[in-house]
């Protein structure tokens, strides 16, 4: 081959690698999320609900830094900023491309109208995100019976893990992990517990009767 043909061959040849270079080296930020994806939160004010497809998990700004930022497997999620005197934002993140989602959010001020309408309580409005456990029922045990509640050892961490019974917000585990005042009827429940950055622990549980029963609920990074 003579030297006026590799002339030519060689410009070609550089361009073919550099396409080829391109199509393969995708920006990691646009890359599909199979392995998750971080959402941090810049939103005033700072200290508004943040509800993950309808659950609390906690203040907007325990989430605004790229060390504390929100993981999540997908952008399958929705999130819901919201404070009492303010309107709600709602956050579609399947509307976002990138790995690591940077929200700012500044909640509007309710209207007048809205001002003017009865003010909600403090109870009123944590009620709609941390929503108790039902009591058990007042009604009195039938003649001869006695009405039983099983004491409950529940354990639980990491520490401030959102703790749900049946669907209901419960509480946040406790720095020490050791959850004893739950005192359930006999029957079955479903318990999930979550945290940001953990897996989602969901079990179906017999409670018996009558006995003290311990379960221990412990996350996975």
């Amino acid at each position: 081959m003579d030297m006026k043909k590799i002339s030519i061959l060689l410009p070609v040849l550089f361009f073919i690698s550099l396409g080829t270079a391109c199509t393969i080296n995708l920006p990691y930020d646009v890359m599909d999320d199979y392995d998750g994806v971080r959402v941090v939160m810049k939103v005033a004010p700072d200290d508004a609900d943040v509800l993950l497809n309808g659950r609390f998990i906690g203040a907007a700004y325990e989430f605004s830094t790229a060390n504390s930022a929100l993981r999540l497997a997908t952008r399958q999620n929705e999130l819901i900023f919201k404070k009492k005197g303010f309107a709600e934002e709602i956050i579609d993140l399947r509307s976002y491309s990138s790995r690591t989602i940077t929200l700012n959010v500044k909640l509007e001020k309710e209207t007048a109208s809205a001002a003017n309408e009865p003010a909600e309580t403090d109870e009123a409005y944590k009620a709609k995100t941390e929503t108790p456990p039902a009591a058990p029922p007042a009604e009195e045990p039938a003649a001869g019976t006695e009405r039983v509640l099983t004491d409950v050892l529940l354990t639980v961490t990491p520490v401030e893990t959102a703790i749900y019974i049946d669907g209901k917000f419960w509480g946040l585990a406790p720095e020490q992990g050791k959850i004893e005042n739950l005192r359930l009827k006999p029957g079955r429940y479903v318990f999930e517990a979550f945290k940001p950055g953990f897996s989602v622990y969901k079990k179906e549980v017999f409670v018996p009767k009558g006995e003290k029963f311990a379960l221990t609920i412990t996350l996975q990074k």
